[in-house]
């Protein structure tokens, strides 16, 4: 009876452990999941109705030579020659004879390769440490501005801008947000925010602006570094702003569609000609086809007939 009743409580504080357990654990995913739905926030919100100019700069990265390295490369080749005429000098005096002078000239040759050797050798390590050097180059892409209610390129006004393409675009600034805010950035360069690749200032109708700068790429969490006007946060927001407004002013040619409808319509027709020409050609080959056969039943029919005249003659 005793060992039933041990027993029993056992299977009840195992039930009891395995009812809080479940409880603790639907908390817990309770609020990764209230977490996971906070992540995205708001961090830039624009009224696209007051929107009056959009203007987007490039930037490019080009690596060029280090100025060490050639520095150290002109030094070398300086070496070089001195080593050269030293030689020079030593061979003129062999051939005049004088043996001292001869000794003395090998001595500074062989001093001045020394030097060459040391300065090859802390040349190398110099290059090995020296690290890339980049030249950056910006350029204005385009630059909408919106007048008398109609958008148009400030750089080539008699493009006829396509204006549905405009208020495409434009709505991707309404509400732009984060999953991820890196606060208190003092080196924006490890963020590719020291030169951004992407520039889009935004100005309002009463003349206020707004930039983004569009950073470095992140491979990991595929989202982008970003940084708005001189704030010392930058956020990790989605491609939409770099695939959206990294493109060229050409890109909002309005395409004439009517003409394209035209084209579309005359090939149908010429479609349908040349179907109404087979048909006929068709119906031309069945007639003289059945011509044909009709010409063929016909000889058939008067050679059995001639041929049972014959039989009778013969009889």
């Amino acid at each position: 009876m005793k060992k039933q009743k041990t027993q029993l409580i056992i299977i009840l504080v195992v039930l009891a452990v395995m009812v809080a357990s479940y409880f603790a654990l639907s908390a817990h995913n309770k609020k990764v999941v209230e977490d996971e739905a906070t992540d995205d926030y708001t961090l830039l919100t624009l009224d696209t109705t007051k929107i009056s100019e959009i203007k987007v700069t490039k930037t490019t990265k080009t690596e060029v030579t280090n100025g060490a390295d050639s520095a150290t490369e002109e030094a070398s080749a300086n070496d070089a020659g001195a080593e050269a005429s030293n030689t020079e000098d030593t061979s003129s005096s062999a051939a005049a004879g004088d043996s001292a002078d001869t000794t003395a000239s090998e001595a500074l040759t062989a001093d001045a390769a020394a030097e060459g050797t040391s300065a090859e050798g802390t040349s190398a390590e110099e290059t090995s440490a020296a690290e890339p050097v980049y030249e950056y180059s910006s350029e204005v892409a385009y630059d909408l501005v919106l007048e008398n209610g109609a958008w148009y390129l400030a750089s080539d006004k008699s493009l006829e801008v396509d204006q549905d393409s405009v208020a495409s675009l434009i709505s991707k600034v309404a509400n732009v947000t984060s999953n991820k805010e890196i606060a208190g950035v003092t080196d924006f360069a490890q963020y590719g925010l020291d030169h951004p690749s992407l520039s889009i200032e935004i100005t309002l109708s009463d003349g206020t602006k707004t930039t983004i700068y569009v950073g470095d790429y992140n491979s990991v969490s595929s989202l982008y570094y970003a940084r708005i006007g001189d704030s010392a946060n930058v956020y990790m927001i989605t491609a939409t702003l770099s695939t959206s407004f990294g493109v060229e002013g050409s890109s909002f040619e309005k395409v004439d569609s009517s003409a394209s409808t035209v084209e579309t319509s005359a090939g149908i027709t010429d479609v349908d000609i040349d179907a109404s020409a087979a048909s006929s050609a068709a119906a031309a080959q069945s007639s003289q086809n059945a011509s044909a056969e009709a010409t063929e039943g016909d000889s058939t029919s008067a050679s059995t007939d001639t041929t049972t005249e014959s039989a009778v003659v013969a009889e």
